[in-house]
């Protein structure tokens, strides 16, 4: 698969052709803002598999600011596709957007060890190099919009713990009730 690299020849904005990876050079963008509008599809392998269950078609778009040692990245995104759902594993349906604001920064150097961050460096994305795939940058930005915990419906049943199937299907599940063995002492008093 071929790959884009972007050379910006102005303050424009840039599209490219679907389906084919975008990488903003950023060592070329060093006084002028440059503006970015695509569109993508992320596969499952981009995302969350446990969530995300097929493609997403994402639209993200922004400007690209150079500041003295560092980009600010400000822009927005709309993502649609199928997630599923926490309990039946039923795909839905799921529509999402948002704005963001993120540093593009070198690597820390000279440490070898963990380095903790603070707040402040939470929106910050450190690069090798000097390019910006825009796939990584919808990928992170969708994965912060995905909820934790997603429904198909407030009253859900979920999968039967025995048999596994979706108890929302009518008749999918044929297993007996369980019986709560706390009550089990108050069945012999009945039939005493």
């Amino acid at each position: 698969m071929s790959q884009a690299c972007y050379t910006p020849p102005s303050s424009r904005a840039i599209r490219v052709e679907k389906g084919v990876p975008v990488s903003i050079d950023l060592q070329k963008i060093s006084e002028v803002p440059q503006a970015f509008s695509e569109d993508l599809s992320l596969g499952i392998e981009r995302l969350d598999p446990d969530i995300v269950a097929g493609t997403m078609e994402v639209h993200l778009e922004g400007r690209i600011i150079p500041m003295e040692e560092h980009h600010l990245i400000r822009g927005t995104f709309r993502a649609s596709g199928p997630v599923l759902c926490t309990r039946c594993l039923s795909p839905i349906p799921w529509k999402g957007e948002g704005e963001f604001t993120v540093e593009l920064r070198p690597p820390l150097t000279g440490r070898e060890d963990e380095v903790e961050l603070d707040s402040t460096e939470l929106d910050v994305i450190f690069l090798e190099g000097s390019m910006l795939e825009l796939e990584d940058l919808a990928a992170e930005q969708i994965s912060l919009e995905l909820p934790m915990r997603i429904l198909c419906s407030p009253d859900c049943a979920g999968l039967c713990p025995r048999c596994g199937m979706n108890k929302n299907i009518e008749g999918a599940c044929r297993c007996e009730p369980e019986i709560d063995p706390r009550w089990e002492a108050l069945r012999s008093l009945g039939s005493s």
